[in-house]
């Protein structure tokens, strides 16, 4: 993936499965994001929402917000919305791997495009506060 922000650019529709080690508890989550313009050259905004619901529980909304930044060379910037930094990713190889450190637990990431309308996100995350594995499986709208 050469030019990842041009991939993303659009509108998918997701599913995450969040397995809670720790708690012995699955939950999942179903939505759709949108990577659109931005007025800064060469970023997208990141826009999620979605319904979280498991053992159990009553369905929760969820949202989430990023803005990702080229940085050439299919390297990308990924920041939270208040502008704080949260990872850096190279899709040199067609995939990327990367870890967001939030101390004391390690977070670690693989993004793999599977086509053109297909891709795949998946955060191991370990430490002594959390202990899960949340898997995404984004397809494009059409």
């Amino acid at each position: 993936m050469t030019e990842p922000l041009r991939y993303l650019a659009g509108a998918w529709s997701f599913e995450r499965r969040l397995d809670d080690r720790r708690a012995g508890r699955v939950y999942t989550v179903t939505g759709s994001a949108v990577f659109g313009a931005t007025s800064e050259e060469s970023t997208i905004a990141y826009a999620e929402t979605g319904s979280l619901t498991g053992d159990g529980q009553p369905p929760a909304a969820v949202e989430r917000r990023l803005t990702w930044h080229d940085e050439g060379d299919a390297r990308v910037l990924i920041r939270f919305a208040d502008g704080r930094e949260y990872l850096r990713l190279d899709f040199g190889s067609g995939h990327a791997e990367g870890n967001h450190p939030c101390a004391p637990d390690t977070y670690l990431v693989t993004l793999t495009a599977e086509d053109d309308d297909a891709w795949t996100e998946t955060w191991d995350v370990t430490g002594p506060a959390k202990d899960y594995t949340a898997v995404t499986r984004y397809t494009r709208h059409r």
